[in-house]
């Protein structure tokens, strides 16, 4: 900034107090004239006059106006009176005079003009108030912001969500929640979702606006689904009445006859579609089930316990496209042994440990993609393990 003002001084035309010193001296002054020294091609020349090419130095002048109107030339100084004062930049802005002595009773003129607008004084004070206070904000915003602009951290968070948050159950219905999930809401730190379907995308931007309180929403959804051909939804999923779905069961046949169902696979976010592909071209719908969480924080333990038990023949599997150090699996693990009170193991079917996210290799990657699809539809692939 402070070089940028440098700069800019050096091109402001003289003043009309170094005119006058000028023309004191005893010697005789050579005519002065400005040259134009900078060369703009037809696009530049078109620009509007505040912004394009010439806005960087018409705010740097306007920022040496602020902090001092006399250290900028007089037109400088009327054309931001009359800006401030409401007029359009065409009208606002006047040439500069020529420098010649008959100029400087010209200034003291249109000087006098400029202090008897009636209210402009009150005006500029009004405008720069409203400019300073942006400024501070766009400079020192993040040094005196408010660490706790809701009053979360002066909270009882060891006692139930606080009365004025929620005044009937049928504002809570409104939400698509109950009181336990908005208590699961509000005592988290964030929430964290990974979204497979446009509608549940939406339904969670919905329920982040409509929520009686604030808590970040971390959304891992990637951006490959939203040309993905499988990732659709039905208009009926968001019309009044449906809701946020924390897990989505599985609805195909495997559901109809859980009793059969052989396993049980757990996953998150776009690995699903490629799981229920692999799924039909094994012919496996029947044998294999797929629950997609989709939020992952607050922990949807309700819900996962019913999945659950809806298949009490079945094993249970993670999987994941990530490595198995960089993905969920450390996260929900332990979290599903618990929900089931470790009554069975939680495999898991996905790439190896790696210290790189990707492998950088097409063929590298498909090959470890089929392992994965190998593990989670391969019957016997922990038999060994038990």
């Amino acid at each position: 900034m402070f070089h940028l003002r440098t700069c800019a001084a050096k091109l402001r035309p003289l003043t009309a107090s170094q005119t006058v010193k000028t023309f004191s001296q005893n010697r005789p002054a050579a005519a002065r004239t400005f040259q134009q020294i900078r060369c703009y091609s037809a696009p530049v020349a078109a620009e509007p006059f505040l912004s394009g090419t010439s806005s960087n130095y018409v705010e740097e002048m306007y920022c040496a106006w602020l902090e001092n109107p006399k250290s900028v030339h007089k037109s400088w100084d009327i054309f931001f009176r009359n800006t401030n004062a409401g007029a359009p930049p065409g009208t606002a802005y006047q040439s500069p005079l020529p420098l010649s002595r008959g100029s400087l009773a010209t200034v003291a003129h249109a000087q006098s003009l400029v202090e008897a607008q009636p209210n402009v004084d009150k005006l500029v004070e009004d405008h720069l108030a409203v400019q300073s206070l942006i400024r501070a904000y766009q400079i020192r915003g993040h040094h005196v912001a408010q660490l706790d602009p809701l009053g979360i951290l002066d909270a009882d968070l060891d006692s139930s969500v606080p009365a004025d948050i929620i005044s009937s159950t049928d504002k809570l219905g409104f939400y698509g929640l109950d009181e336990s999930d908005l208590d699961k809401l509000y005592d988290c730190n964030w929430v964290v979702v990974n979204c497979s379907t446009p509608g549940n995308f939406f339904h969670v931007l919905r329920r982040q606006i409509l929520l009686p309180f604030r808590k970040p929403l971390i959304i891992f959804t990637p951006k490959s689904l939203l040309r993905h051909p499988e990732a659709r939804t039905n208009f009926d999923e968001m019309l009044p009445g449906t809701h946020f779905q924390r897990v989505i069961p599985e609805d195909g046949p495997a559901a109809q006859d859980p009793e059969n169902v052989k396993r049980l696979l757990f996953c998150t976010g776009k690995v699903y579609y490629d799981l229920t592909r692999e799924r039909k071209a094994r012919d496996m719908v029947e044998q294999v089930a797929i629950t997609r969480i989709e939020q992952l924080s607050p922990f949807p333990f309700d819900l996962l316990l019913k999945e659950v038990q809806k298949y009490p023949n079945a094993e249970l599997a993670w999987c994941q496209e990530e490595h198995k150090n960089q993905g969920y699996y450390d996260y929900v693990k332990p979290r599903l042994r618990t929900t089931i009170s470790r009554a069975k193991p939680v495999w898991y079917a996905g790439r190896d440990p790696a210290a790189a996210p990707a492998t950088g290799n097409k063929k590298t990657h498909l090959t470890e993609l089929q392992r994965l699809l190998d593990t989670a539809f391969d019957l016997d692939a922990f038999k060994n393990f038990s």
